[in-house]
């Protein structure tokens, strides 16, 4: 379950001073709202990842998943896990062990696994600015977030939003020391999800050993 909170922190870059961050937060927080706005419009998304965890600049390990979310809900699967979260109760899945441990996450645990939840908490907390630039052949925003407060979790994001869709292609967060680089790709919105989606199946694992934390 650690390995999971930790594949969303991720590598931020620091804010410019002056008069030209006052001029681009504005427009950084415009390119917020309308990606959030697409995201929220868009319905049922469906999306590969890689995400990679850096200390000091060394790599610690990554691993290569797909994630479903809509709205508060989730599922995210990699090689060794797979977790589900139906909006209250999450279940993790640890392939190697064999088991699944049940939680109801508390909000801050939430933000460290939903990669989609930036998208509720820039609008307070965090100062930002926003730059032109181009990932994988396609012109983006460079928005980065800094938080107000230097105890919080989570302390930067930076995010590459594409200008023409205003789809996220890679999204960066650091937690103290640890930095995880999320990038995102094959990108679909308007999915339709059955209602077990996001929910553990024990019917698929039947030897599965259940752990419930709540």
């Amino acid at each position: 379950m650690q390995n999971m909170k930790k594949l969303f922190f991720i590598l931020a870059l620091l804010l410019t001073t002056g008069s030209m961050q006052a001029q681009k937060q504005k427009e950084a927080r415009r390119v917020l709202d309308a990606t959030a706005s697409a995201f929220e419009k868009g319905g049922g998304i469906q999306a590969n990842f890689k995400a990679e965890s850096f200390i000091d600049g060394n790599l610690q390990g990554s691993t290569n998943g797909e994630m479903r979310v809509d709205g508060e809900k989730f599922c995210l699967s990699t090689d060794e896990t797979i977790t589900w979260f139906d909006g209250k109760t999450q279940w993790s899945y640890v392939k190697p062990n064999d088991e699944v441990n049940i939680s109801t996450p508390t909000p801050e645990e939430l933000q460290t696994m939903n990669p989609y939840a930036f998208l509720r908490i820039y609008k307070k907390g965090f100062n930002y600015t926003v730059s032109n630039g181009s990932l994988r052949g396609k012109t983006t925003y460079e928005v980065i977030l800094t938080a107000e407060n230097k105890n919080q979790p989570i302390q930067e994001i930076r995010l590459d939003v594409e200008q023409k869709t205003y789809t996220p292609l890679c999204i960066r967060i650091r937690d103290n020391q640890t930095w995880t680089r999320i990038v995102i790709d094959n990108f679909k919105n308007r999915q339709k999800f059955g209602k077990d989606a996001f929910t553990f199946d024990s019917k698929a694992y039947p030897n599965a050993e259940v752990i419930d934390l709540r």
